[in-house]
């Protein structure tokens, strides 16, 4: 968007403004949300191992269910990451709360990925 504009000699200058819609490169938290998922996913699908031995002897599936949810939280925050120019803070935060649900929820598996996702909503946040 330009504006034309006359300075003091008397000729006509155009003036450069940044536009209002153009949208932010959101690059740092692509690649910090891609990285948050692979930790997550990789770490989450180790523990599948002890979990079905733990759900084996009585655990009733729930170890496994965690896990499988962790995933699914996983990829739902790394989602959140493409709507960021919509509602930036609406999205940051929900990147947040996924990660802290993600860091709770999954115990010693999630720990890595909920962290990784909490620094991503973070810089998601202070970037505006």
């Amino acid at each position: 968007m330009s504006k034309r504009i006359k300075g003091a000699d008397g000729q006509t200058y155009k003036m450069v403004s940044p536009s209002d819609s153009e949208a932010r490169k959101r690059t740092i938290e692509i690649v910090l949300s891609v990285v948050s998922m692979i930790v997550s996913v990789i770490s989450l699908a180790s523990g599948f191992g002890a979990a079905v031995f733990v759900d084996a002897f009585g655990g009733g599936g729930i170890y496994t269910g965690k896990l499988v949810l962790g995933i699914l939280l996983s990829v739902l925050a790394f989602s959140f990451v493409f709507f960021l120019n919509k509602k930036h803070t609406l999205f940051s935060w929900a990147i947040i709360v996924v990660g802290i649900i993600l860091l709770l929820l999954c115990g010693d598996f999630g720990i890595a990925g909920g962290i990784m996702f909490i620094i991503t909503g973070i810089i998601a946040l202070i970037r505006k």
